[in-house]
């Protein structure tokens, strides 16, 4: 997306999107706000479909930004404090809630100063969103913020200017006059929420050349918060657990597996193979078709379907398709994409459905497109109710439920019919042994072994390989702060998915050597059970970083937002890793 110029005396539109706040996960449209002005003639841009449900309700303003005319003082309006307008604005400053403007698609920031190490001048950064106002718990006032200065940084090409900053400094002046306050009074007071029955809202505009920053390195203020040691120190971690799980495989493989295989393909041990113990009396076992297969091969195909959007989607960021200034570019290239990926869902599906025995590839294939979307459709549908309710932007419109309907019916269903078509009339997945007709009694299991133990075991190490990571990941969706390490993102996956299928190999193993040869479901335990931690933590998340000082934000809707959301962020990943675990063991048997 390339840049717009702009030259001196341009018109430079200012729009007003959304409120929102760190510790509440429900974010308003501005001009849903009683205390605020509507412009006489508001205007809205399309939204693509990722916008609309990161909650953007993106709007005109009657600001008026002239590119490189300054402006000391302006009045936007005078505006009745009502009482329910004092309750909410109330309400939304002791919630610190943040206002989101736009202009030139970079959002409005709160600055800070930052000092790095070796460094003698602070740099730069910037916060997305600026305060409605602030809350004074010693004397127990609310002040609203009235009057905002802008500066507007710009770099100069010939004979045009293009816009690099957009800072927003609020201030809380006590007028309510229709005139524009005295600014280098220091006598000024604030406005107290209630004292006055209405506002005046002003406004400052100073336009600032500034060519240290090139147009495409503009959005590095935005991201230079997070610090990318961290993120090193985090794939260390993740490496030294990596490196200890291939150490223990390869003893397994090279020591126990190959020794026994040796001994159980020579002819002279054949008769004695009857009084052998372990694994080696699961060959003609271990390749029985999984109890409800019918429902294990729908869940593995979408699951390929989510893992391949995910691959496509961090790659097209690590090109720098998926731009910040794409707004709600992640979110719609996302959905695009598992809605064309429906093709492999059916195909991987239909063929593990045959392999299986399974006949009825239609069956198989309508249930791959339809149980994990609806599943989290319909919990989606619920809680928008009570987000509509709310009369939160977070709530999808009606117009959008209705588009993903079509998307779905229109465009993933004829494509996972015909990759389960496609899959069905593969030749079966050839086994190395026959399977027996009468199946082997389980013999009582070890303790460690047990579902509920196993699957703690199982998920300590694959979660303990992303969990730092897993913090800015949740900051990003719980916080409005960006995320764009794709970089990052694509080796923790990476080495997450190489800790799954070690773990998930081992334990099968140790599984099958005490006879238990219904491994199939087993292993997609075993590679989902870090799930667990991962909803654990977002609990965590949940009272350390949500409610942090903030004890009385809690409300019945934003907290079921909040867990309804992790459960479903648990479950996809739940899916995921369980796939990766399963096709590892799946291999490994083999």
């Amino acid at each position: 997306m390339g840049p717009q110029a702009f030259r001196p005396g341009d018109r430079v539109p200012l729009n007003v999107n959304r409120v929102y706040s760190e510790h509440v996960p429900l974010p308003f449209a501005y001009y849903d706000l009683p205390f605020v002005c509507r412009p006489s003639d508001l205007k809205r841009p399309w939204l693509n479909i990722g916008e609309v449900l990161r909650g953007d309700r993106i709007a005109s303003s009657d600001y008026e930004l002239t590119m490189g005319t300054n402006s000391s003082c302006q009045v936007l309006c005078t505006h009745p404090m009502t009482p329910e307008a004092n309750v909410e604005a109330e309400r939304f400053v002791k919630q610190g809630y943040l206002i989101e403007w736009i202009v030139d698609k970079l959002p409005g920031a709160t600055v800070y100063l930052t000092h790095r190490p070796g460094e003698e001048v602070r740099r730069k950064s910037y916060q997305p969103g600026f305060p409605i106002g602030s809350y004074n718990k010693d004397t127990g006032e609310t002040l609203l913020n009235n009057h905002v200065s802008m500066n507007v940084l710009y770099e100069t090409r010939g004979e045009s200017r293009r816009i690099v900053g957009f800072e927003v400094f609020a201030k809380s002046i006590k007028n309510s006059s229709g005139n524009c306050p005295k600014l280098d009074d220091s006598s000024m007071q604030p406005f107290v929420v209630g004292s006055l029955d209405k506002v005046t809202y002003s406004y400052s505009v100073q336009w600032i050349e500034d060519n240290s920053v090139h147009w495409n390195h503009r959005w590095d203020r935005y991201l230079s918060v997070t610090k990318p040691q961290v993120h090193w120190y985090a794939i260390f971690n993740s490496a030294v657990i990596i490196i200890l799980l291939s150490c223990v495989v390869a003893v397994i493989l090279m020591r126990m597996l190959n020794r026994d295989l040796t001994v159980f393909n020579e002819e002279e041990f054949r008769d004695d193979i009857e009084e052998t113990s372990g694994w080696k009396l699961l060959h003609g076992d271990v390749f029985r078709p999984p109890r409800y297969g019918g429902l294990l091969a729908p869940l593995l195909g979408t699951t390929v379907q989510v893992m391949y959007t995910f691959i496509a989607t961090v790659a097209l960021g690590m090109l720098g398709i998926l731009s910040p200034s794409y707004r709600g570019g992640l979110l719609t290239t996302g959905i695009v994409l598992f809605l064309l990926l429906g093709s492999a869902a059916g195909y991987y599906a239909g063929h593990l459905y045959r392999t299986w025995g399974g006949l009825n590839w239609f069956k198989n294939a309508l249930m791959t497109a339809t149980l994990v979307p609806m599943f989290l459709m319909s919990i989606q549908l619920v809680l928008n109710v009570f987000l509509w309710y709310r009369s939160s932007s977070a709530a999808m419109p009606f117009s959008t439920i209705v588009l993903l309907f079509l998307l779905w019916l229109l465009v993933e269903l004829p494509l996972t019919l015909l990759g389960g078509w496609f899959g069905f009339k593969r030749p079966p997945y050839s086994e190395p042994s026959r399977t027996n007709a009468i199946p082997r009694p389980i013999p009582p299991q070890p303790k460690y072994l047990r579902s509920l133990l196993g699957v703690v075991l199982a998920g300590a190490l694959p979660f303990s390989v992303i969990f730092i990571e897993l913090f800015f990941v949740l900051k990003s969706i719980w916080q409005d702060s960006f995320y764009y390490e794709y970089g990052f993102t694509l080796i923790v996956g990476l080495l997450l998915s190489l800790t799954v299928c070690e773990t998930t190999v081992i334990m099968v193993w140790l599984s099958l050597n005490t006879g238990h040869h219904r491994w199939w479901w087993r292993a997609f335990t075993y590679g989902a059970s870090s799930s667990v931690y991962i909803f654990a933590y977002s609990v965590f998340f949940y009272f350390t970083r949500l409610r942090a000082g903030m004890p009385d934000v809690a409300g019945f809707v934003p907290t079921l937002t909040f867990f309804v959301h992790s459960l479903l962020i648990a479950a996809v990943y739940a899916l995921c890793t369980g796939s990766m675990g399963f096709f590892a063991a799946y291999f490994f048997v083999r």
